[in-house]
């Protein structure tokens, strides 16, 4: 008689357990679809309640995308992408508690389109950078200038050495001709003595 209440304990005991573990029943995306609009928030909705420890990763063509603003309320579970999905096959992994602290894992896959995100290779190549056509002037940098001004010191030093000289040339030019001068003033004193001499 044992046996047979034991059985029937059984039998509605285990219904009532499987009903009070959560599965999952929709997703947004949809499991096995193509999102043609862009991926704003993720969102998981279960049979029963989850815990706040419950967690959720996705990930794409280029590797993981961080999630942020993970929020469960009650049997349903939302995240934001922090970045704009590429084009491609995502995967939504999820790690679960359901109410009764059975853990349950699981994953959505759908194919990402038109979102508007770059793949690594395709921001690559907007970054690579263009050599110029004509060869760099060797003077269009900081050396060039620093060398520009100083040939351009240089220039003004010559010149002004140059007007130096000019002067000395000048001065020497006006002490000979004040000489020249005062000789020629004694040498017609002279000979007005000498002819008052004769006198």
């Amino acid at each position: 008689m044992k046996k047979w209440i034991l059985a029937i304990i059984l039998v509605f005991a285990a219904p009532a357990a499987a009903m009070a573990h959560s599965n999952l029943e929709t997703s947004d995306p949809e499991d096995g679809s193509t999102a043609d609009e862009p991926v704003k928030v993720v969102t998981l909705t279960f049979s029963g309640g989850i815990e706040g420890e419950s967690k959720m990763t996705l990930s794409g063509p280029d590797g993981e995308v961080e999630l942020k603003d993970i929020q469960v309320n009650e049997n349903v579970m939302t995240a934001t992408p922090a970045e704009p999905l590429t084009d491609g096959d995502w995967t939504v992994k999820y790690n679960v508690i359901s109410e009764d602290g059975h853990p349950i894992e699981g994953e959505v896959k759908f194919t990402a389109s038109n979102q508007g995100g770059k793949t690594a290779d395709e921001e690559a190549d907007e970054t690579q950078t263009v050599e110029p056509d004509n060869a760099e002037d060797p003077l269009d940098n900081d050396a060039g200038d620093k060398a520009v001004d100083q040939a351009e010191k240089e220039g003004n030093t010559d010149s002004l050495q140059g007007d130096n000289d000019k002067k000395a040339e000048s001065g020497g030019n006006t002490a000979l001709t004040i000489g020249l001068i005062a000789a020629a003033i004694v040498l017609i004193a002279l000979i007005a003595m000498a002819f008052r001499r004769k006198k």
